[in-house]
C-alpha cells in the first residue's frame, strides 16, 4: 500500500508539474496573465494533493477504453523564472550544473533546487561586478543637436520608439511579433520585443496623452481655428469615416495643421455631419471658428447651416461676424469640376493621345523606335508623362508634353507597321482610339489653353502646409479674366468651350460678386498688395471708375470696418481683464509721500512761451496721430516692396510679427484670416494615410483605434 501512495502521489505530482510546464509556457506568451495563471496552477495542484477520494486511484475520462494510439510524449523543459539566469547557463551534458557567464565558473543547480547560491556568487563574483558598473555608467556621446546623451538605450526608451516606428510607418501592430523584428533585436542586441497588446495598450496611452496636452494649451490661448472637413469611404470595408483638420497660427507665426477626429459615420445626411463636427470640438474643448471649408456637396451647406445654430449658442464670440462669411467652399473642387465638364467634350481626342504615350511607353523597344523619330533633345519615359483619371492636372501635363513631340507621333504613323497595328486591336468591344490625326492634335491644342490656366491655379489654391487665403481671389479673377477673353476669340470652337467654362463658373461662384468676402480680405492682409491690388481685380472687371467697380471696392471696406471693431471690442476687453487680473507691487523700502501742492502758473501769449506748456501741446498731437483708426493707417501707408530672391516666396506671417505692436488689433485679425483654408486638401490628404492603414490585411481594426493611428502619426 505504501508503494502503491507513493506511486499515486508521484503520479499527481506529475500531472500538476505538466500542468505546470503549459501553464508557464503560456505565460511566456502572455506576461500579463503570469500572476493569475499561477494562482490557478497553485489551486489546481493544492485540488488534487489533498482530494482523498481520488488518493491512490486512476482518473478515467469517459468513454475511454484506456488505450491509445499516440507514443509517450516526453517531460516538457521549463524555462526558467528566476532573473539570475540572464547570467549563467545549463551545460548541455548535465541540465543539474551551469556555468557563470562573467568568470565561466560551475554551479550545480538541481532543479528540485533554489537559485540562491547562483545570486550569492553574483556578489562576490568580480567580472559581475565590473559588469554591472559599467552597465550603470554608461558611456555619452554628443547628439546633432548638440546636447550629451546616453548611449545606452533604455528598455523604456526602445519600447516608446518602437510604438513610435509603428505609428508614423504605417506598419502592422503585429509586425512587434514578426520573425524580422526579432531577428533585428537580436542582432544588434536590443530588449525583446513587447507584443502586440502591448503595442495597441501603449499606442492608445500615448495618443490620450498627447490629447490631453493640447486639450489644456487650447483651453488656456483660447485659440481661434478654422476647419476643413471631408468624408471617405475605405474601399476595403465599405465603411464611412468623417476627417476634422484644424488650422491656426500658433504665438509664433507658424501656421499649423492638426488631424483632431477621424469619426466613423452612419450616414452622410446634414444632421449626421452637424452632430459628428459638434461631438468632436466638444471633445476639445474648442469654443471660437472662424471658418470652415468644405466641397461643394449639399449636405455640407446643410450641416453647417445647422452647426452654426447650434454652436452660436455656446458663446458670443464663437463666429467671427456671426457666421456670415463662416461657409468657405472647397476653390479646388470648384475648379476640378469646371475642367472635368471641359474634357468631356474633347474626350475622344483625348483617348486618342493617352493611347499613343501608353504605346510608347510600354516597352523599351517601342520607345527607342520612337526616339529615332525625335528630332532634337533626349527622350526617356519621363519625357511622354501617363495621365490618371482622376488627375485631370496629370491630363494637362500628358497633352502638353505630348503636343512637343507631334511630328514624331506623325512619323511614328507614317513610318511603323506596329504602331498602327496597336490602334486596329479591340478594347472593351470597341476599337482603341487613335492613332491622333490633326483633328485631335487641333482639339487639343484649343484644350492645353484652357487648362494651363486652371493647373496653376491649382496649384496655388491646394497648398494645405503653406498660406494661400491670401493668393486665392487674385487665381479666381485670374480664371475668369482669362475665360473672358477666350469666349471672344474668332475661333468659334474656342469660342463654345470658353463660354461653356464660364457658364460652370457662374455656377458655382455664382458670379464674382457673390463669392465669399474673405477672400478679398485676405488680399489686404498681404503687405506687398493691400487694397490696391484689389481695386486693379475690380477695375479689370468690371471697368475703371465702373459702378460695379466702386461698388465692390466699397463693400470690401465695409467688411474690413465691421471686422476691426468687432475685433477691437474683444481687444479692448481682453486688456481690460488682463489689467483687472495685474496687482501692483511696492518696491522695497518706499513710503507714501504727500501730496504736491498744485501750483498755478500763468501761460502769457505776448511772447512768453514755456517750455513744458509746449511739451504738453506736442503730447497731445502725438497722441492724435496715433489714436487714429489701426485700419486707416495701414491702409494709407505704402505697400511694401521687398527685394526677395528668385525662387524664394516672401513670408507675410514674419511681417506681421514684426509689426504686431504697432498693429495688434489687425495682428489678431490677419492670424486668423491667413490661417483659412481655400481648398479640402488638408483633409483629402488624409484618406491617402487612411488607404494604407485600412488595407486588406488590416480591415479588422476597431473605429477608435484606426482614428488614434491617424491622430497620433502626425
Amino acid at each position: 500500500m505504501e508503494s502503491e501512495d507513493c506511486m499515486s502521489s508521484y503520479s499527481h505530482h506529475s500531472k500538476a508539474f505538466t500542468k505546470r510546464s503549459k501553464m508557464d509556457s503560456s505565460a511566456s506568451l502572455n506576461p500579463d496573465n503570469n500572476e493569475r495563471d499561477k494562482d490557478s496552477v497553485f489551486e489546481e495542484t493544492h485540488e488534487d494533493l489533498t482530494n482523498s477520494d481520488s488518493r491512490g486511484k486512476r482518473k478515467t475520462i469517459p468513454g475511454s477504453s484506456g488505450a491509445t494510439s499516440q507514443p509517450a510524449k516526453g517531460a516538457k523543459v521549463l524555462t526558467p523564472r528566476s532573473p539570475v539566469w540572464e547570467h549563467y547557463s545549463r551545460t548541455k551534458d548535465n541540465r543539474d550544473k551551469c556555468v557563470c557567464h562573467h568568470c565561466k565558473k560551475t554551479f550545480a543547480c538541481p532543479t528540485k533546487s533554489g537559485t540562491s547560491n547562483l545570486a550569492k556568487h553574483l556578489q562576490t563574483c568580480k567580472l559581475y561586478q565590473a559588469w554591472e558598473v559599467g552597465r550603470v555608467k554608461h558611456q555619452t556621446t554628443i547628439g546633432e543637436d548638440g546636447e550629451v546623451r546616453d548611449t545606452r538605450v533604455t528598455e523604456t526608451l526602445f519600447r516608446e520608439a518602437t510604438n513610435e516606428m509603428l505609428v508614423i510607418g504605417e506598419m502592422p501592430l503585429s509586425f512587434v511579433e514578426s520573425m524580422a523584428w526579432k531577428y533585428f533585436c537580436n542582432k544588434v542586441k536590443l530588449f525583446k520585443p513587447h507584443s502586440r497588446r502591448t503595442a495597441t495598450r501603449d499606442i492608445v496611452e500615448m495618443y490620450v496623452k498627447r490629447k490631453e496636452a493640447l486639450k489644456a494649451w487650447f483651453k488656456s490661448n483660447k485659440q481661434r481655428i478654422s476647419l476643413t472637413t471631408d468624408i471617405w469611404v475605405a474601399p476595403t470595408t465599405g465603411a464611412s469615416y468623417m476627417v476634422i483638420t484644424l488650422h491656426f497660427v500658433d504665438a509664433s507665426w507658424k501656421l499649423k495643421k492638426l488631424i483632431i477626429g477621424f469619426k466613423y459615420i452612419t450616414d452622410h445626411n446634414g444632421q449626421t455631419i452637424s452632430n459628428v463636427l459638434l461631438d468632436c470640438l466638444a471633445e476639445w474643448g474648442i469654443e471660437k471658428i472662424f471658418c470652415i471649408t468644405v466641397d461643394n456637396a449639399t449636405a455640407n451647406t446643410s450641416a453647417l447651416r445647422k452647426f452654426q445654430s447650434s454652436f452660436s449658442l455656446l458663446a458670443n464670440d464663437a463666429f467671427v461676424m456671426d457666421g456670415e462669411f463662416m461657409h468657405m467652399r472647397c476653390a479646388a473642387h470648384i475648379i476640378n469640376l469646371i475642367v472635368k465638364d471641359g474634357l468631356a467634350e474633347v474626350d475622344d481626342n483625348v483617348s486618342g493621345i493617352h493611347n499613343a504615350v501608353g504605346y510608347v511607353r510600354s516597352s523599351t523597344s517601342r520607345l527607342r523606335s520612337f526616339e529615332l523619330r525625335v528630332d532634337s533633345g533626349k527622350l526617356t519615359r519621363g519625357s511622354l508623362p501617363l495621365d490618371v483619371k482622376t488627375r485631370w492636372n496629370s491630363t494637362y501635363l500628358m497633352l502638353s508634353r505630348a503636343l512637343e513631340f507631334r511630328l514624331a507621333f506623325d512619323k511614328m504613323e507614317a513610318e511603323d507597321r506596329l504602331y498602327n497595328d496597336y490602334f486596329m486591336e479591340f478594347e472593351g468591344g470597341a476599337k482603341r482610339a487613335g492613332p491622333p490625326a490633326m483633328v485631335d492634335w487641333r482639339a487639343i491644342e484649343r484644350l492645353v489653353r484652357f487648362l494651363i490656366i486652371f493647373y496653376n491655379s491649382t496649384l496655388v489654391v491646394s497648398a494645405s502646409t503653406s498660406l494661400n487665403s491670401y493668393k486665392c481671389y487674385g487665381e479666381i479673377v485670374t480664371i475668369q479674366k482669362n475665360l473672358l477673353g477666350l469666349s471672344n476669340s474668332l475661333d468659334s470652337d474656342l469660342k463654345s468651350n470658353a463660354d461653356d467654362m464660364l457658364r460652370k463658373f457662374d455656377k458655382y461662384w455664382s458670379g464674382i460678386k457673390n463669392i465669399n468676402k474673405m477672400l478679398i480680405v485676405a488680399t489686404v492682409f498681404d503687405p506687398r498688395k493691400k487694397m490696391q491690388f484689389a481695386k486693379m481685380c475690380f477695375e479689370k472687371l468690371y471697368g475703371k471708375d465702373s459702378l460695379d467697380a466702386k461698388e465692390m471696392y466699397q463693400s470690401t471696406i465695409d467688411v474690413l470696418r465691421e471686422l476691426f471693431k468687432e475685433y477691437s471690442a474683444r481687444f479692448d476687453r481682453t486688456a481690460a481683464v488682463q489689467a483687472s487680473q495685474t496687482t501692483p507691487v511696492a518696491s522695497f523700502g518706499s513710503q507714501e509721500q504727500p501730496s504736491v501742492e498744485r501750483i498755478d502758473l500763468i501761460n502769457d501769449e505776448m511772447g512768453y512761451e514755456r517750455m513744458d506748456f509746449m511739451y504738453e501741446e506736442l503730447v497731445g498731437e502725438i497722441e492724435d496721430r496715433e489714436s487714429r483708426d489701426e485700419l486707416d493707417t495701414y491702409l494709407k501707408e505704402s505697400v511694401v516692396n521687398p527685394k526677395a530672391m528668385v525662387g524664394v516666396e516672401y513670408d507675410i506671417l514674419s511681417w506681421w510679427k514684426f509689426n504686431c505692436s504697432k498693429y495688434p488689433v489687425l495682428a489678431e485679425i490677419a492670424r486668423d484670416v491667413l490661417a483659412m483654408q481655400v481648398s479640402s486638401v488638408a483633409s483629402e490628404s488624409a484618406f491617402s494615410t487612411s488607404g494604407r492603414i485600412i488595407d486588406s490585411y488590416r480591415s479588422c481594426l476597431t473605429h477608435y483605434m484606426i482614428e488614434v493611428l491617424m491622430c497620433s502619426e502626425q
